[in-house]
């Protein structure tokens, strides 16, 4: 239980360091940018799949069909939180998506997979709620009161997503016991190809993105499957319900980064909200 808690840890760092800088890409084309960026993972991950193929790793129908399934729900949430980004501030999006994600997860592991929680672990779920509310209430000037309001729709979509891609993903890993790095790996092939049929009319603007946006890309392409193979790697350590809401702690680091370094408003309510999450999130690990 240790090892996946220090890997989800690790994740979530890795995680809200992407998202900063997916954050601060303003790209002509949001989705257009999500096709540069998922190309360019794409590409990082062939090596590490040609050598977990080298190792044995078994490249069956089975992490075939689920990796396809996998990406349709990982090309929601790309999608979906790159364009929250051009509409939204970070330290409202990220937070609401981040929060609610695990929860619904949890909320289905408990229901339907008959996963159990104590009194502490209905505590947490208590305390995430509460926190997301603090982030993505209050008073705000006119000027920003429907950028938070967007933050707060995408955000609750992006949730949706986090919590179908994470419970899937756990089936995969846990039940069907596909490699994790070769799953990933493939998933993203479909992904490439989900986005590249999305974007078909638009991908004339890839060449312009990807120069604009060269280092971002290149960033968010390591950092993204980084963080969550080590998620993937922890799901098959730990149950859902206490791997989903542990990837919530990189809620606080996001929400310093986009105070300190984003300029973006109410910066100590939303921290404080981000606090309430995060040991939310330590009470429902607890139960």
């Amino acid at each position: 239980m240790l090892t996946a808690v220090v890997l989800t840890l690790l994740g979530s760092v890795a995680h809200a360091a992407w998202n900063l800088l997916a954050s601060r890409a303003h790209a002509e084309d949001s989705r257009v940018f999500v096709w540069v960026y998922s190309t360019l993972s794409l590409a990082t991950m062939a090596p590490a799949a040609v050598v977990v193929l080298a190792l044995g790793a078994e490249l069956s129908w089975a992490l075939v069909g689920a990796s396809a399934l996998s990406a349709l729900f990982h090309t929601a949430y790309a999608v979906s939180l790159q364009a929250a980004y051009s509409r939204s501030d970070l330290n409202v999006t990220y937070p609401v998506a981040r929060g609610l994600g695990p929860v619904l997860a949890s909320a289905f592991a408990v229901a339907v997979l008959h996963e159990r929680l104590s009194g502490w672990g209905w505590l947490g779920i208590a305390a995430i709620t509460v926190g997301v509310a603090v982030v993505s209430t209050g008073a705000a000037p006119e000027d920003t009161r429907h950028r938070r309001a967007a933050g707060l729709r995408w955000g609750l979509l992006i949730a949706a997503a986090i919590a179908s891609y994470t419970l899937w993903d756990a089936y995969a890993v846990g039940e069907l016991g596909v490699d994790p790095v070769l799953y990933y790996a493939v998933g993203g092939v479909w992904m490439f190809a989900v986005l590249t049929l999305m974007c078909a009319d638009r991908l004339r603007l890839a060449g312009p993105v990807a120069r604009r946006h060269w280092r971002t890309g290149v960033a968010v392409a390591v950092l993204s499957p980084l963080a969550y193979i080590l998620v993937l790697v922890a799901l098959t350590m730990a149950p859902v319900s206490v791997v989903a809401p542990l990837r919530s702690t990189s809620i606080v680091i996001s929400s310093l980064a986009a105070w300190w370094w984003l300029g973006e408003t109410h910066g100590l309510r939303r921290l404080t909200g981000a606090v309430v999450v995060t040991a939310g999130v330590a009470a429902l690990v607890l139960g």
